[in-house]
């Protein structure tokens, strides 16, 4: 298998490159990611198509930066795929061939169906579960959709609406009529691509996503942030129509401020052709899929049942106790379950609860010392796959505090948004820290659990000695008491 393998994705407005780094079959991490804003697209839209040549050097120049990096990253393989500039332009072969003789780099210039589709792939695969959706991928040359029901791909479109597109077409000129091109080119859409949840793939998603979560949301991952569109859409509009100052007001990035006012009025266009009324961001997009339908194309490019790339890494990287965490993994369940009629909590918090056993002791990989804080912003910063930002908070927090004080009120303001009731998050840190305590000598012993009058009666003919030193620091959540019988 390619340990590493680069993907270069040749778009419109910017040209990008990641490396991803296997671990093991199918988990992987990014090891390196930069952006170079070469617009190769630029004067184009306006030449019947025709790139530029100052535009296609400021490219050539990008990806020779990138070959450089790629050779000394030592990737096995290097994946170049290019977009909606290259694929309707008339004279693509001459940059191609450049590249191709001058850099030894191949370049694939995909179809916008086959875009929206990598896009798609991404986002069955790397979002919490999406049964029914459709994707929205707003690029500087054009805009890719695909349709997903019943968690599968049926159907993808490719729109010319772009970002570039449209500032060189409409608004860098001083009579424009947007609108009409917008509605002519929506109605390409066939009538069945209408969904109240739409999956927002690309820069300008990301960049009103972020607009959106600077307003006090709790974390900065974009991945898998969700909203109303009703609350925000006049915010949305209210961004095509803002000069320099208001969008800095209104937390767009400097970065952005050349297209953004495109591709929000693009954007919005299509959240009210497709009746939208959730929003769900994506920070995976056609790199991502590239790179997903590579390494499964074997299983019908779709992660096996009940895996998650995110987890598998973190465990790959950094667990040093994988044995011990299965086992106390098994345990918290187990305790969970006894202790249901005192704790009253939903089963389904069952998953965060064994999903923080696992990654119990990963910090210890950076330092053993203040081992729970660095495994805190291991999972909150690299948790991202697969995972709800309301199920990521509460590994994060759950991890945190193992074999700690319980979580105080204050203590979990923070993140109150985003977590169950204080008293549910204070039982599952209890559960988890008395499962570490009863797994702390690595024993393998028979562990019987009941709970009678409110008191855990811990029976096991192993002496447990270890795990009663342990016990006696946690501080027990109200009403519960803890017995050992032999």
């Amino acid at each position: 298998m390619a340990k590493r393998t680069a993907v270069i994705d040749i778009g419109s407005n910017s040209l990008r490159l990641v490396v991803y780094e296997k671990s093991s079959r199918f988990a992987f991490s990014v090891i390196k990611e930069i952006k170079s804003k070469v617009r190769i697209a630029e004067g184009a839209y306006e030449n019947d198509g025709y790139l530029q040549e100052t535009a296609m050097q400021r490219a050539y120049n990008a990806l020779e930066g990138f070959v450089s990096i790629i050779k000394n990253l030592k990737c096995k393989k290097t994946i170049a795929v290019a977009t909606s500039a290259l694929r309707d332009a008339p004279n693509k072969t001459v940059f191609i061939n450049r590249v191709k003789n001058k850099l030894a780099l191949n370049i694939k210039v995909i179809s916008g169906e086959k875009e929206a589709y990598l896009g798609a792939v991404a986002a069955i695969n790397l979002l919490p579960f999406i049964k029914d959706g459709i994707t929205v991928d707003i690029g500087g040359g054009s805009t890719e959709c695909a349709k997903i029901k019943n968690g599968k791909i049926i159907e993808t479109i490719s729109l010319d609406l772009g970002t570039i597109r449209l500032k060189e077409l409409f608004f860098d000129k001083s009579n424009f009529s947007i609108n009409k091109y917008l509605t002519q080119e929506l109605k390409k859409l066939p009538d069945n691509f209408e969904s109240c949840q739409i999956i927002a793939i690309g820069g300008t998603a990301r960049a009103i996503s972020k607009a959106i979560m600077n307003k006090g949301y709790p974390l900065k991952t974009v991945h898998a942030f969700e909203y109303d569109v009703q609350k925000y859409a006049k915010f949305i509009k209210s961004i095509s129509k803002s000069d320099i100052l208001s969008l800095k007001r209104l937390g767009i990035k400097r970065e952005r401020f050349d297209t953004i006012k495109e591709g929000s009025a693009i954007f919005m266009a299509i959240l009210d052709r497709l009746k939208a009324k959730k929003v769900i961001s994506s920070g995976a997009g056609i790199r991502e899929g590239v790179y997903l339908i590579d390494i499964l194309r074997n299983s019908n490019h779709k992660f096996p049942q009940n895996f998650n790339p995110s987890l598998r890494s973190l465990i790959d990287r950094f667990s040093i106790e994988k044995k011990s965490d299965i086992s106390v993994q098994k345990t918290a369940l187990e305790i969970f379950d006894a202790l249901k009629e005192l704790h009253k909590i939903n089963q389904k918090y069952k998953k965060e609860l064994k999903t923080a056993a696992k990654l119990s002791s990963i910090g210890i990989k950076l330092n053993f010392y203040q081992q729970n804080l660095h495994s805190f912003y291991f999972i909150s910063n690299s948790l991202n796959y697969g995972f709800t930002h309301k199920e990521k908070v509460l590994i994060a927090i759950l991890v945190k505090y193992n074999k700690k004080a319980l979580p105080k009120e204050n203590e979990l303001n923070e993140f109150k948004e985003l977590l169950p009731p204080p008293c549910q998050v204070k039982w599952l840190s209890f559960i988890l820290s008395l499962s570490i305590c009863i797994n702390i000598d690595y024993k393998e012993v028979m562990i019987e659990y009941d709970n009678k009058n409110q008191t855990l009666s811990i029976k096991s003919n192993n002496s447990l000695y270890l795990c009663k030193e342990c016990v006696k620091k946690l501080l027990l959540p109200k009403p519960l008491k803890i017995s050992f019988q032999a």
